[in-house]
């Protein structure tokens, strides 16, 4: 499914006040399930207008980031078949949105579906490693039930973010650290503080392993939120420390992938415990 092509027609109105008014109206009624979606988590209403005023200057980048986008996810899902990792028929929302998140996946429609959001696909290599990186958490939901619900423990989002860092690290290699955590080249900063921070991110998961993702206790582990204490997103960082030495003992990615809640516990502890040692 895709928005782009009542996207390109509110692109067209001239009059900037009518194409405000008609990202609700017209645009987003056009597909209000996915929307629905969008802002139960990942969406912004306050950037609307925003986005209604920018979008006749978005024009040829919104129909390239389709065609990559659908190019991506072709190769993307060969790959992933080719692996036994992605069994079942993919179903993809491709939307432009207020450039508050770039993918993810979420249920629609009583499937488990990856969106992308165009506005915010990024340049080669990293749209790339962002698809692949979302569809690892589409093969996660159908190889592991703990990971279909809503909300997680701490312990298991850890495992479910890292894992997906790792596979894409496996499937897509040559690339920095950074450009795997962040999609990006700026955050080999971030990488150091966080080794830096290893023993302070232990002690936080070993006091919250199983106190849920979505609580402000577990903000600075998995969401992009400053604190004294330790880096931003720094969960990512071990997860991916954990997956990478889950691989190197010689399980294979679909043993990552369907990874319980249980056995994500025991590898954050275990690794936490080492840390604070």
């Amino acid at each position: 499914m895709s928005t782009v092509d009542a996207w390109l027609e509110l692109a067209k109105i001239p009059d900037d006040h009518e194409r405000v008014d008609a990202w609700v109206a017209s645009y987003e009624a056009s597909s209000p399930s996915i929307f629905d979606v969008y802002y139960s988590a990942w969406g912004d209403t306050a950037r609307r207008a925003t986005a209604a005023l920018q979008a006749p200057t978005l024009v040829g980048q919104i129909k390239a980031a389709e065609d990559r986008a659908r190019h991506l996810l072709s190769v993307a899902a060969r790959n992933f078949r080719e692996r036994g990792l992605l069994s079942d028929e993919l179903h993809v929302v491709l939307l432009v949105g207020g450039h508050s998140s770039n993918g993810w996946v979420a249920e629609h429609n009583g499937r488990r579906t990856l969106f992308l959001a165009l506005e915010y696909l990024g340049s080669p290599p990293y749209d790339d490693l962002l698809v692949v990186h979302e569809l690892s958490h589409v093969s996660q939901g159908l190889l592991s039930p703990a990971t279909r619900a809503r909300t997680y423990s701490t312990s298991l989002a850890v495992m479910v973010e890292g894992a997906a860092t790792a596979i894409t690290r496996a499937l897509r290699p040559g690339h920095t650290d950074s450009a795997y955590l962040w999609m990006d080249e700026t955050h080999a900063e971030w990488l150091d503080a966080c080794s830096a921070s290893a023993s302070a991110i232990a002690a936080l998961l070993l006091q919250h392993a199983d106190t849920p993702d979505d609580a402000d206790a577990v903000a600075p582990l998995l969401r992009n939120r400053d604190t004294a204490a330790i880096p931003p997103r720094s969960g990512y960082w071990a997860g991916d420390l954990i997956a990478r030495e889950i691989l190197h003992e010689g399980n294979d990615l679909k043993e990552l992938l369907s990874m319980s809640a249980a056995e994500a516990r025991r590898r954050v502890l275990a690794w936490a415990s080492t840390q604070r040692a």
